[in-house]
């Protein structure tokens, strides 16, 4: 990954000239000696600086070069080590060189890490001379290529201040063209060769350098909900289907069968509602596609802040005493994402058996044993405790290195981030400090990446609703959530099927009372929609909004409403005509046949006047029927 500086010094008395041992590392903090002074006199005697070339291939791997350059600044010390650590296990082809040649390193690899330490063979010594040697090798970790897209993600500096001058060098294919998002947005210039492009950083600070090349990802989902009703009775079951987000697109290709309902919550999740007869068990199978774009989808609607994003839930101890004084040092969501990536350490979990969700308070007792629901969780107790709203994402995210970019959180459902509301920008701005973690200090606060896919949104409730992936019943163990790249997301254009029917009542019915149907035929979902009814005999009063703010894919829509007759005060036959329109432009329209009411009834009309009318006939009928058996007995 990217360089973090880390010195330490071991001084040896020999001819009055002092040894210094350096070691800089590619790590996660900064640790000095016990002999602090002379640490700082013997770091105050040599001027550093550092030069990092990253050269990604078209396979995505990066060959890296680290060029260091140490001025001595005194006559009384020399280097005699040095050493570098990256916080990647796989890279090869490691090779320390200078101007006389290549020079011995000994490499040793344990999880997540590799040391390189070399001996220098000669002792440079002697105010204002200088040493210049490179390390180079190839990582497969820093970039990755996932669909069309290209991301690069290198660590920050650990320690800027101990280099006079840092300057960092990527150079991708001209394949991928310009990058579409880099972070830092600032400080860097961009030419061009015949075969890369090329962008130079300084001056980064504590920054590391994030850079997406691509603006979209395309998805294929195929996933199963197990549900099972153990009951004699028949009963509703409700799921959690992948919904839109500013940054999500669904587009779904089949849901077998087709819920019984479909409603979006108030965090904008989409709930699937399941008719289950008794003793029965059922396999619902779904086809859908995600599209994730970088920019802000601006007609899908967001889900905004509500008093239940601030308040205690379970895991989410904002009472907590030790959360509060926590919470009163980090108050900006950056200091928080920055307090979580370097207080808790990911601890890896072998089998769904070991999962425990431990909530908050408890990880920060136990800040080794953090998996991303953890470090989610103490971020979203943080945030609300500072009255940020804030809520946990639970979803998928797609990795090439598990290591580094782990997914932990159960079989299925494979990630969790937390999201937090923008309030400049009116946006839920997604972070990951999970993987801020692991890889050792990459940008995920800054910067969202197009690999992680929203299952369902958790802010109403700590817990619910469940993601695709966990319905499950005992005895399924097989995975049940598929995720590939995609070739192609469909054109999406809405399809409405619209019918007017006659409202029945099992009691009677009333002329003029109609149901009016709408179904999304689609796989899609469609927003700001709204109809109106007209007709030259017949007034039109519908009991309920004529504006639809969403329609859920395959979803079913029904408005009752009252047809009467203007013209007269006999029932007659007449054409009402329906528009269906979306952002004000026409998209469905129809004609029906319909029977409307005499004209007096629309000062009754209303949908419970049928079951009210029902109702007291039914009680005429039987007392007349009481009277009846009555006289017929005396």
């Amino acid at each position: 990954m990217s360089i973090f500086g880390l010195f330490t010094s071991r001084f040896k008395f020999i001819n009055k000239v002092f040894f210094l041992t350096i070691l800089i590392t590619i790590s996660t903090s900064l640790f000095f000696p016990k002999n602090i002074s002379a640490q700082k006199e013997a770091a105050n005697s040599f001027e550093n600086t550092l030069r990092s070339t990253y050269n990604v291939q078209q396979n995505g791997s990066t060959y890296v070069e680290h060029t260091f350059t140490i001025k001595n600044l005194t006559p009384t010390y020399y280097i005699t080590k040095h050493g570098l650590r990256t916080s990647s296990q796989k890279i090869t082809g490691i090779r320390v060189f200078d101007n006389k040649g290549t020079m011995d390193a000994e490499v040793t690899q344990i999880k997540n890490q590799t040391n390189i330490g070399i001996t220098f063979p000669d002792k440079l010594v002697g105010e204002g001379k200088t040493r210049v040697f490179t390390i180079s090798y190839t990582n497969p970790d820093l970039a990755q290529i996932n669909g069309e897209v290209l991301e690069v993600a290198i660590p920050k500096q650990a320690d800027p201040s101990q280099y006079t001058h840092i300057e960092v060098v990527l150079n991708t294919p001209l394949y991928f063209g310009t990058a579409t998002r880099v972070t830092p947005a600032t400080n860097f210039s961009q030419s061009f060769t015949n075969s890369a492009i090329k962008m130079t950083f300084s001056e980064l600070g504590d920054r590391g350098v994030s850079a997406l090349f691509g603006s979209e990802q395309i998805f294929d989902l195929n996933f199963t909900y197990f549900l099972e009703n153990n009951d004699t009775q028949p009963i509703l079951l409700q799921t959690a289907l992948p919904p839109d987000t500013p940054f999500q697109r669904m587009n779904y290709q089949t849901i077998d069968p087709e819920p019984t309902e479909m409603k979006v919550d108030q965090d904008g999740n989409w709930l699937a509602t399941f008719y289950m007869p008794g003793n029965t068990a059922q396999a619902i199978k779904v086809q859908a596609q995600a599209l994730l774009t970088l920019n802000q989808n601006e007609t899908i609607p967001i889900a905004y802040p509500q008093d239940f994003h601030l308040i205690k839930q379970p895991f989410w101890e904002t009472d907590n005493p030790f959360i509060q004084e926590i919470a009163q040092k980090n108050t900006t969501p950056k200091e928080i994402y920055d307090f979580v990536t370097t207080q808790l350490e990911y601890a890896t979990i072998e089998s769904i058996d070991d999962f425990e969700r431990k909530g908050a308070a408890k990880i920060l007792e136990i800040p080794k044993e953090a998996a991303c629901q953890e470090f989610s969780d103490l971020f979203v107790t943080l945030a609300r405790t500072n009255k940020i709203p804030s809520r946990v994402i639970t979803g998928y995210a797609y990795t090439e290195n598990s290591e580094l970019r782990p997914l932990s959180l159960v079989e299925d459902i494979l990630h969790a981030w937390p999201e937090y509301w923008h309030e400049e920008d009116q946006i839920w701005k997604s972070i990951d400090p999970t993987w801020g973690n692991t890889t050792g200090g990459v940008d995920y606060f800054n910067q969202f990446d197009l690999n992680h896919i929203v299952l369902a949104i958790n802010g109403e409730s700590s817990s619910l609703p469940y993601p695709a992936g966990s319905y499950k019943t005992e005895k399924q163990t097989e995975k049940t959530l598929e995720v590939s790249f995609g070739d192609t997301f469909p054109e999406q254009s809405p399809t409405l099927e619209t019918s007017l029917e006659p409202q029945k009542n099992s009691f009677i019915n009333l002329p003029g009372f109609h149901v009016l149907t709408l179904k999304n035929t689609s796989g899609a979902a469609w927003y700001n929609l709204s109809f109106d009814l007209s007709s030259e005999k017949s007034g039109v009063r519908v009991f309920g909004d004529t504006t639809i703010p969403a329609i859920l894919p395959f979803q079913t829509i029904t408005i009752p409403l009252f047809v009467y007759n203007t013209k007269g005060a006999i029932p007659t036959k007449d054409s009402l005509h329906l528009t269906v329109t979306m952002n004000g432009e026409s998209i469905n329209s129809g004609d029906f046949t319909v029977t409307n009411a005499p004209n007096f009834i629309q000062t009754i009309a209303h949908p419970y006047a049928l079951y009210v009318v029902g109702v007291g006939s039914i009680i005429l009928v039987l007392g007349a029927g009481s009277i009846l058996v009555l006289r017929q007995k005396r």
